[in-house]
């Protein structure tokens, strides 16, 4: 090139004046090292040379003069990370640039070209909640997850933003825990390990660690599908993170409490609600089950539900017996019209969750520690406590293991229906409710005999 060379030091650079045209001048130390004077006094930094026989320019930095002359690039830094980012550059850093600069050009590979391309896939690069919502497209429904929309809630409400109005504008609106972040704005790779190990450490902490696991399960399952999907080719932040240890749960309905949660109940104002606990307790099914109930999987005149396979747990087809209660419930639900038992304006057309009134009657109780899955246990329990064999209890509840699916497989509803039917008895008398239409027919002004004498 035609362009002057000299030894840079600071002082040379430093007292080059400011031509009329950009001017550039060559290092005669480090080999294709240029400064480029601009009218305005600027000078910057500079690798030009010739590669494939075409020229080409990678801009380093802008030169400081303020900068001190022995200041050096970190020892833990990639020097082409600073390529074109550096503030400000010395000459010891100027030229520590334009070696790495060379040794990727003497390779075919031009710097400036991949951080221009990796700027352009960081643009490209979703967000936590555009990976999610192609998670739950293109792989949750296709593949007929009952728990897709379950999964929906648990995104907003440990990893996202929940609705100001609940899914339809009916039911409960859904509330954050203050142990939850709000990560769905955020592209995937600005999420850390050590950040995701703190979100788990207060979800355990602030709720436990079944739902803490659950949604690290879930993020983790969307890093997942992102690589696999070519969305994402970064670090997965969930990789190496262990799940916390968990112990079996077996909290169910006690004797003493079932007075003043049926007098409770008695007093909801929801007959959605009220309906939805007792074909919980009279089923034993899954929330989901029950809250996505159809009634064209119901068949009165044989006395079953079937939940189809798509919509189990175990993937196959689930059979329960409709117990008296369960009977009456769908009894006084019938002509609502349209296809679910629990029909809403939500999108999926039913209504998907009623935590925050089984909050309220857990209040009004007085009970501690319930969950809403503790009402398939409680029917379980109690029908074990009246006698009824295991297989006969799994077979109820639609438990499944490689030991017990060939005793299964032989039981009849008609022994599973009855043992079902004295469970939900001695639950109903230990409740001071004797009829079970009476359960049925509760309205916020009737309520069911208190019992004054504890009850175990």
């Amino acid at each position: 090139m035609s362009d002057p060379k000299f030894n840079f030091t600071q002082a040379s650079l430093t007292a080059l004046a400011a031509p009329e045209r950009r001017t550039y001048y060559g290092d005669t130390t480090q080999r294709h090292l240029f400064v480029s004077v601009h009218p305005s006094g600027e000078k910057t930094f500079y690798v030009v040379r010739k590669v494939g026989g075409k020229p080409v320019r990678v801009m380093l930095g802008r030169f400081d003069p303020g900068t001190p002359g022995n200041r050096e690039i970190p020892a833990d830094t990639d020097p082409l990370d600073l390529v074109g980012n550096a503030a400000s550059l010395n000459i010891r850093m100027a030229r520590a640039l334009a070696s790495a600069v060379n040794v990727q050009l003497d390779r075919g590979i031009n710097p400036a070209t991949e951080r221009k391309r990796n700027r352009q896939a960081k643009e490209a690069e979703p967000t936590l909640r555009q990976a999610f919502e192609r998670y739950y497209r293109d792989h949750l429904i296709p593949h007929g997850k009952r728990t897709a929309e379950e999964l929906r809630g648990d995104f907003a409400r440990y990893l996202g933003i929940v609705p100001t109005r609940p899914p339809g504008g009916m039911g409960p609106t859904p509330k954050k825990p203050e142990c939850a972040v709000d990560w769905e704005r955020r592209k995937l790779s600005s999420i850390q390990p050590e950040e995701v190990r703190r979100w788990m450490v207060g979800l355990k902490d602030g709720i436990g660690p079944r739902t803490a696991n659950k949604a690290f399960a879930l993020l983790r399952a969307i890093y997942r599908k992102a690589g696999e999907w070519r969305l994402y080719v970064g670090d997965d932040p969930c990789e190496g993170i262990p799940k916390f240890p968990e112990r079996e749960r077996s909290r169910f309905l006690q004797g003493h409490e079932l007075p003043a949660f049926f007098e409770a109940l008695g007093r909801c104002e929801s007959d959605n609600f009220r309906h939805y606990i007792l074909l919980s307790l009279a089923t034993g099914a899954r929330k989901g089950n029950v809250l996505a109930m159809r009634w064209a999987d119901l068949d009165f005149t044989a006395g079953l539900w079937t939940i189809p396979g798509e919509k189990s747990k175990s993937g196959d087809p689930m059979v329960i017996p409709l117990t008296s209660i369960a009977r009456e419930v769908l009894a006084a639900r019938r002509g609502n019209g349209g296809e679910w038992v629990f029909p809403s304006r939500a999108a999926c057309g039913h209504i998907t969750d009623f935590q925050k009134p089984w909050d309220d009657l857990l209040k009004a109780a007085g009970l501690e520690d319930v969950r809403l899955h503790d009402l398939r246990r409680s029917l379980g329990s109690w029908t074990a406590m009246q006698g009824a064999s295991l297989a006969i209890v799994g077979r109820a509840l639609g438990h499944r293991s490689s030991d017990a699916t060939h005793v299964y497989a032989r039981l009849h509803t008609d022994p599973v229906l009855d043992a079902m039917e004295r469970g939900l008895s001695a639950m109903l008398a230990h409740g001071g409710v004797t009829e079970a239409g009476n359960v049925v027919s509760l309205k916020p002004s009737q309520q069911p005999p208190t019992r004054t004498k504890r009850q175990e």
